[in-house]
């Protein structure tokens, strides 16, 4: 049919002309966003919905909840097609019951050919579990393996159970949450939801089924189809290639694995739908049966004022406005302006003529995409990551020695648990409970042999006494340094409340804790009439921005101007149009001077900016030179500090004197974290993840043809992009036309530093959008790039790199919530150095979230603090480590500042450990004693032992003991208390004489002393004492 000729049809299938779906015509759909759904949102008949890839299906089924389509969407989930990800038999149940709900009950199935192809098993029986009822834990975990559960340690995917003391997690298939179930002997006690990521429970329930994994395999697919279903394919081009590609990986995994299920034939699975009704829907007009009277809504990137007069017009032609948003500012808007707004999250907006309703969401409204909050099930965090059996370790008092794990050793009085340390000369030392918190890990420089000191010998006692003097030295001429700066003359910005909550309401996410932590830390600092000099701290993707972007709005709203420097002009451009979109409505002018701009424009911009006309001026070490002249600039931010040298923030701090400054990074530079972690400089760190954050799965492998491929088409098989960094611009043609070679059917473009401006702008810009599949660059793209939809990052000779460069390239990926992967390559037939395997096996290990500041504590050790007032790395701290040299420095600054809290001497004159029936696992046992021994506060001990419980059932007393034992140690200082011996009988605390202690109203049997207080010992004295401090310390007495 002609391209012009094509019917308008109205904006529902179901509506369409029955011969239009028994023919499987053609029909028209500009977009694929929220129209989907909505074009779907009144099919009374079983629907099922054919998408490329898993990630249009997500925002398919999220976006139909929000519009609320008939019967709802259920969602076929993929089986994983990766061997960093775990497939298992309670993942093919769970797909089983979504098609028998889907064959029984209807509604709307959303599914991609990987999902339809690959198997699945249906029919597990249940068993009931419920509070009162004797099960017996023992019982319940052999029935668990019998019906297919696999046993662990922890429980974070479907499938999965452990035994922890009176504790089994169970994650059964059939569950959105895992259940955590605590006996009393063989009576089912409690049961309770928890969440995987963190372990923590949510709501206890009476009962709960726990589905059988045993179950009936080999089904066939069709069966499975209502009789009365019908089919719509979107986009039947992407849907046979991503088919393809599927195939190609399913098989490419399981090549060498035996008994694995087939697959069913896309080609198969598309005859069977052929005698159902179906729908092609197509981007191209060209050929269409009919065309669908929806479109997409403009997008006004900010300027609400646009917005209204849009949506002005749209009612007088008789249109129903509905607002998405979950931005508070947003929602307020549209309300007062009396439109319908729904807090919640589409894809983006539309207008559908037909039904006369206008669809906007964030997209249009703010110019950025909201990531949607959804439940991932994910490792949680590992409590054993601290010490493992023969790492190196450094112990305060007796110095660097190997650790060989825990031992139970039998006395007369009980059994007692230590750590095993191994010292010159095979020497072991067993170190008690209560002396965990002196021993932290080592690590040596590059290529130093670590070795273990004489448990007698002198040496270690010299090496600490040398550094401690050091520390001592540097720590006085620090407080001198940093002094002089705090009584220099800045400006004292004001709070301007009103003007910060507008922006503080446009921010279209939820702050994290860290986040909010660190912005009144910034505007705590900007109040101060003194410059400010801090550092933010904080992972790729974790908030950084926001921060900056609240402290420029602070100096633009006093009348300031601020300057923000970055190292790339790609980053630039980036931050340009973030901070344009955020303050698009507020008056507030922003702007940018980069190889991107014309010369014309720069010399306009930068007369306004001399006149005040400009507040807010981003852009590379550009803003340094001469020409670039301010009215009043009030705050200089630099972003990626680590990517400048000390000459350049030095001559920024020349150039301007007394202005408040503020530094962001991920991996700062070694000698920034000195002076922060010395406790002079301000320094705020971001470690929280934003929801549903994934860690980036990283492989290191010599380079192989045969994985590109299969990291290449799995991202393109779930509707994603790659990063293809090759660091040579000599030879990186010669990469895109392997690339070429092997992708022939994906868009490949080319970027590096030596592009034409126009050139590489288009290129980003189109890369940005989507419109290209493979991005072949140099390390260009490592600064702050945001780039959604690519997920996965493939790094060719990567052993070229350093360690900064490579994790910041991997932040590039792994952005919003999907899994990301990042590749590092290097040659296969070329023998690599020993640092550059060293810096591959670190950034491999540096796989959790956050681990940008581990790594430049890591740049610490290996590279040093630079010359800290002269006091150089490799001479002071080389032996004890430069951990604990920094422990040494921060505890004589902290004297000389008199804020030192030393730790009491606790002895404990009988033994008492973590049971290991009720705890195991020997790494969590020892964690859990370090982690008692090093709380900073009471609150944390106090956390930590109600996570404790939680996790691992309640409390026997040996552990209450030590959790009181914890909390006399960080009260004991405040009263006074200088020494606590505990034994079984009596326990006895060495008081220096205190006001607070005269008044005291003593437990019975307690009674003072001399020198302090004696009263009962063993679990009950302690708990007395825990009790008392902790009581009076609450009361402000």
């Amino acid at each position: 049919m002609p391209e012009n000729k094509s019917p308008v049809t109205g904006s529902s299938l179901a509506a369409l002309d029955d011969d239009v779906w028994r023919r499987n015509r053609g029909v028209h759909l500009a977009s694929k966003g929220a129209m989907r759904p909505w074009v779907c949102r009144d099919a009374a008949f079983p629907l099922l919905a054919l998408l490329p890839d898993a990630r249009q299906v997500r925002d398919f089924a999220a976006d139909a909840q929000e519009l609320g389509v008939l019967g709802g969407v259920k969602v076929l989930p993929e089986l994983p097609l990766s061997e960093d990800e775990t497939r298992s038999d309670a993942q093919e149940m769970a797909r089983g019951d979504v098609l028998e709900d889907f064959k029984y009950h209807g509604g709307v199935l959303a599914a991609t050919p990987a999902s339809l192809m690959s198997p699945f098993s249906t029919g597990g029986d249940f068993r009931e579990i419920e509070v009162g009822r004797e099960v017996g834990r023992d019982r319940l975990a052999d029935w668990l393996a019998q019906k297919g559960y696999e046993r662990g340690d922890l429980v974070w995917t479907p499938g999965q159970f452990a035994v922890r003391g009176s504790i089994v997690d169970i994650f059964s298939p059939s569950d959105m949450y895992p259940l955590r179930i605590e006996f009393f002997d063989d009576e089912v006690e409690d049961i309770r939801w928890y969440v995987p990521d963190t372990q923590k429970s949510l709501k206890s329930v009476r009962k709960c089924s726990i589905q059988s994994l045993v179950s009936k395999s080999g089904n066939v697919l069709e069966n499975y189809f209502p009789k009365d279903m019908r089919a719509i394919f979107f986009d039947p081009h992407g849907l046979d290639m991503t088919a393809e590609n599927s195939v190609w990986l399913w098989n490419n995994l399981d090549r060498e694995k035996k008994g694995a299920v087939p697959w069913e034939k896309w080609e198969k699975i598309c005859v069977s739908l052929s005698s159902y009704p179906r729908l092609r829907i197509l981007g191209d007009v060209k050929n269409c049966a009919a065309r669908m009277s929806v479109a997409q809504f403009p997008n006004f990137r900010g300027k609400l004022r646009e917005v209204e007069d849009c949506c002005r017009s749209l009612i007088s032609e008789g249109y129903n406005i509905k607002i998405y948003s979950e931005t508070e500012r947003n929602l307020q808007w549209a309300r007062l302006n009396g439109f319908d707004a729904r807090e919640g999250v589409l894809s983006e907006g539309f207008i559908d003529s037909a039904s006369r309703v206008a669809v906007i969401t964030d997209l249009e409204l703010s110019g950025i995409t909201v990531a949607r909050r959804r439940i991932e099930n994910h490792a949680p965090a590992d409590w054993g990551a601290g010490l493992m059996p023969g790492q190196w370790i450094v112990h305060d008092d007796y110095g660097v020695a190997r650790y060989l794990g825990a031992e139970q050793v039998k006395t007369s009085d009980g059994e007692q648990e230590y750590l095993v340390l191994q010292f010159a000369e095979e020497r072991r030392l067993l170190i008690p409970v209560m002396q965990f918190h002196k021993i932290s890990p080592w690590s040596p420089l590059p290529g130093q042999e670590p070795s273990a000191d004489r448990l007698k010998g002198s040496l270690w006692k010299k090496s600490a006494a040398k550094a401690r003097e050091a520390a001592e030295k540097a720590a006085a001429e620090l407080i001198k340094i940093y002094a002089e700066r705090e009584v220099s003359k800045g400006f004292a910005f004001p709070e301007n409340r009103e003007l910060m909550r507008e922006l503080e309401e446009s921010f279209p996410y939820k702050e994290t804790a860290d986040q909010l932590r660190a912005i009144e830390d910034v505007e705590a600092d900007m109040e101060r009439p003194v410059p400010m000099d801090r550092l933010v701290v904080g992972d790729v993707g974790f908030g950084k921005t926001e921060v900056a972007i609240r402290a420029a709005g602070k100096a633009a709203f006093a009348g300031k101007q601020t300057a923000i420097m970055v190292p790339t002009t790609l980053l630039a451009n980036q931050h340009y149009e973030t901070f344009s979109a955020r303050f698009a409505d507020t008056g507030v002018r922003v702007e940018t001077i980069s190889r991107f701009v014309p010369p014309s424009r720069q010399k306009k911009i930068l007369a306004d900016l001399a006149a005040g006309k400009v507040d807010i001026i981003v852009g590379t070490h550009r803003l340094l030179t001469e020409d670039v002249k301010f009215k009043d600039l009030g705050l200089v931010i630099v972003d990626e500090e680590h990517r400048f040298g000390v000459m350049h923030k030095d001559h920024l701090k020349k150039l301007f004197p007394g202005v408040d400054t503020l530094m962001l990074s991920a991996t700062p530079i070694p000698r920034s974290l000195s002076l922060s972690m010395s406790g002079l400089r301000g320094m705020s760190v971001l470690q929280t993840p934003p929801q549903r954050r994934l860690p980036v799965i990283t492989v290191v492998r010599p380079f192989s043809e045969e994985l590109l491929k299969n990291a290449v088409l799995r991202e393109k098989n779930r509707g994603g992009q790659i990063f293809f960094v090759h660091n040579r611009i000599g030879d990186i043609q010669d990469r895109a036309v392997m690339l070429k070679r092997l992708f022939p059917k994906l868009k490949i473009a080319v970027a590096h530093s030596r592009t034409p401006e126009a050139g590489l702008e288009k290129i980003m810009s189109e890369f940005a959008a989507g419109q290209t599949d493979i991005l072949v660059c140099t390390t260009i793209v490592e600064s702050g790039l945001d780039i959604p939809a690519a997920n996965t990052l493939i790094v060719d000779d990567a052993h070229e790199l350093g360690l900064a460069q490579m994790y910041q390239l991997r932040g590039r990926v792994g952005r919003r919530e999907d899994q990301a992967y990042a590749f590092l390559f290097y040659p296969s037939d070329a023998r690599i150095s020993v640092e550059s395997s060293e810096r591959l096996e670190a950034i491999a290990e540096l796989d959790e979230l956050g681990a940008g500041y581990q790594l430049a504590q890591r740049d610490l050790q290996i590279r040093g603090g630079g010359d800290l007032v002269g006091i150089s790395q490799h001479g002071n701290s080389t032996k004890i480590g430069y951990q604990r040299y920094c422990d040494l420095l921060a505890e004589e600054i902290a004297r000389i500042k008199g804020t030192y809290r030393p730790q009491i001497e606790l002895e404990v004159g009988f033994p008492v450990s973590i049971p290991a029936s009720y705890l195991p696992q020997e790494n969590l046992r020892v964690t859990l004693y370090r982690r008692m021994l090093k709380a900073d506060s009471a609150d944390e001990v106090f956390a930590l032992r109600g996570e404790t419980a939680d996790r691992f059932g309640k409390l026997p007393p040996e552990v209450e003991f030590l959790f009181d034992a914890a909390v006399v140690r960080n009260l004991a200082y405040d009263f006074g208390i200088t020494k606590l011996l505990a034994g079984r009988y009596e326990l006895v605390l060495f008081c220096t004489p205190d006001e607070k202690w005269e008044n005291l109203r003593l437990p019975p049997l307690w009674r003072k002393r001399s020198d302090g207080l004696i009263g009962p010992g063993g679990f009950a004295g302690m708990r007395e004492i825990a009790r008392l401090l902790s009581g009076r310390a609450a009361s402000g007495e």
